[in-house]
């Protein structure tokens, strides 16, 4: 090209075109160098996700799938051999996207530690991962690492796969973080979905010791008591060290005979050397349920890991005394001590949304209500232990009394006392709370043959509110009292009106989303209506069509 001949104002516009479609090609491709670091939106202080360069919508707000696998399983069944290797697969997949970029780091601490090390995997689907490392983070000059992709994938689904060295020093807890693009392939970084997730997964090593029982660590298990006696078939609780391995934990199953199984992952406990059936167990605790036939008066509670081996390894006896009945009730909270009660409806007996998660109202006089225990005593018929109850077996003995605060609850309101149906030594107390219980926090207590229950767990009663009497049709100079309502029907269209207990009023029409409300005065214009409001608190219609 002369360097004379002048350029002309089309060819500065396709130059210039150029270069825009250069600048939004690379924000298409969503880094296409690959993600910048400590954007796998990790738990980490400092840690971002790919939102901070791609926006349209809130983390996890798609309608994509996202999913982490380590040596072809969920993370919360791995567990790491220290110094092997492993595959960690990602998988993503989202009908509304056309590209799928990710990052995804191993990472223990505080975000800074590198725990073993990451490498692209020779697998199809490790194919154009790259592995970056770089500076933790401001301040430091620890290094860490992160898988991303070379070149984002094309489509609406995508797998990229890693290998993972596993830490073989110092193993512990490691932290998987993954954060995916579903990028809309729109060529800007406008309506892309940003998906993340993390997992942390443990190392498979032994206990570093054996099994202790802490002092004073045998109780039962009401959360409550902290007493070091028990009641044979009732549920108790061991707490410690090296139960089991670290951070394991298993649940109890059941056998072909219908019984709660006595060992768990190789460890069993023995009361006065009768086998125990295990509820759950992890290294720092176990619940059991004392054995039927371990006898009464002092006795000792025993951890053996191992189980059943030459190289079973036991604990220090725990000095535990076991008595006929010791009644004590489980807790749905330890602060407040609220009892473990339910409605018949199986909503719990507590104040109205009170406890995360779970529906909750308080009892009101007159409501039955089932409350959960252990420790009350024989059965009729009797059980084996570790029987799973699948029937009501009531409580042997009819020595029983309940008390709500000072108040004793009637014995013809206990209905039931007995087996909890569906349980391994739980018991159950089913109860009408009396007519004269006043509203408030009551504290329980239980007796049977004498033995009283610890008279802490609470149970929340609420007030009465008196119904409102039946509707009647609202007529000129008729006084509606606080608690009253009437009816009147407006072409066709039933509307009611209703005096408050605090003495204001509503007019109401369902059928017309309609709902006002007045402290002193009402405009039922709309209606057709006029009401005035009285000294009293009652107001009087005056005026209908």
């Amino acid at each position: 090209m002369d360097r004379s001949t002048p350029v002309t104002n089309s060819a500065c516009k396709s130059a210039l075109a150029v270069v825009i479609l250069a600048t939004l090609a690379g924000q298409a491709l969503a880094n296409s160098s690959g993600a910048p670091a400590r954007t796998s939106g990790g738990p980490f202080p400092g840690e971002t996700a790919c939102t901070r360069c791609h926006l349209g919508s809130d983390l996890n707000s798609g309608s994509g799938t996202l999913e982490l696998l380590v040596a072809s399983t969920s993370p919360g069944e791995y567990f790491y051999t220290p110094g092997g290797t492993v595959s960690l697969l990602v998988k993503f997949s989202d009908s509304d996207a056309s590209r799928v970029g990710f990052q995804l780091t191993a990472r223990s601490g505080d975000g800074c530690g590198q725990p073993g090390s990451l490498a692209v995997s020779s697998a199809t689907a490790g194919s154009g991962v790259v592995i970056r490392s770089g500076s933790c983070g401001e301040g430091t000059d620890q290094q860490v690492q992160w898988a991303t992709h070379r070149l984002p994938r094309t489509g609406t689904s995508a797998e990229f796969e890693v290998s993972w060295t596993t830490p073989s020093e110092s193993p512990g807890p490691v932290t998987l973080s993954v954060a995916v693009n579903g990028a809309n392939g729109d060529l800007s970084t406008q309506g892309d979905s940003i998906y993340t997730l993390e997992a942390t997964v443990y190392p498979d090593v032994a206990p570093s010791g054996p099994p202790a029982i802490s002092d004073g660590g045998v109780i039962l298990a009401d959360l409550f008591s902290q007493t070091a006696t028990g009641a044979p078939g009732a549920i108790a609780s061991a707490s410690g060290t090296n139960f089991t391995a670290p951070w394991r934990e298993f649940s109890g199953t059941l056998d072909d005979t219908g019984k709660l199984g006595t060992v768990l992952n190789g460890t069993c406990v023995e009361v006065n050397q009768k086998r125990a059936p295990l509820f759950h167990l992890s290294p720092e605790a176990l619940n059991f349920q004392i054995p039927l036939d371990a006898g009464l008066g002092a006795g000792n509670v025993q951890v053996i890991r191992g189980c059943g081996t030459t190289e079973a390894v036991r604990s220090d006896l725990s000095a535990f005394q076991i008595e006929a009945v010791k009644p004590v009730f489980l807790l749905f909270t330890d602060d407040p001590p609220a009892a473990a009660a339910l409605h018949l409806d199986a909503t719990l007996v507590a104040p109205e949304d009170s406890i995360s998660g779970r529906p909750s109202r308080s009892a009101l006089p007159g409501d039955i209500v089932v409350l959960f225990g252990t420790g009350f005593g024989s059965l009729t018929p009797a059980v084996a232990t570790g029987e799973l109850v699948v029937e009501p077996r009531s409580l042997a003995s009819t020595n029983v009394r309940a008390m709500l605060g000072a108040l004793e609850v009637p014995a013809e309101d206990i209905l039931y006392v007995g087996a909890a149906p569906l349980g391994v030594g739980l018991n159950q107390v089913t109860m009408r709370i009396p007519e004269t219980a006043p509203e408030g926090e009551h504290a329980f207590s239980f007796s049977v043959d004498g033995v009283q229950s610890a008279a802490g767990p609470k149970i929340s009663v609420g007030a009465v509110v008196p119904p409102m009497s039946a509707a009647v049709a609202c007529a000129v100079d008729l006084v509606v009292q606080p608690g009253e309502s009437c009816t009147h029907t407006v072409s066709g269209v039933e509307v009611e009106f209703s005096v408050n207990d605090d003495g204001s009023a509503c007019v109401s029409a369902a059928s017309l989303g309609l709902s006002l409300c007045g402290e002193s005065s009402l405009d039922l214009s709309l209606v057709n209506a006029e009401v005035s409001k009285n000294d009293d608190g009652s107001w009087t219609v005056v005026k209908l069509p």
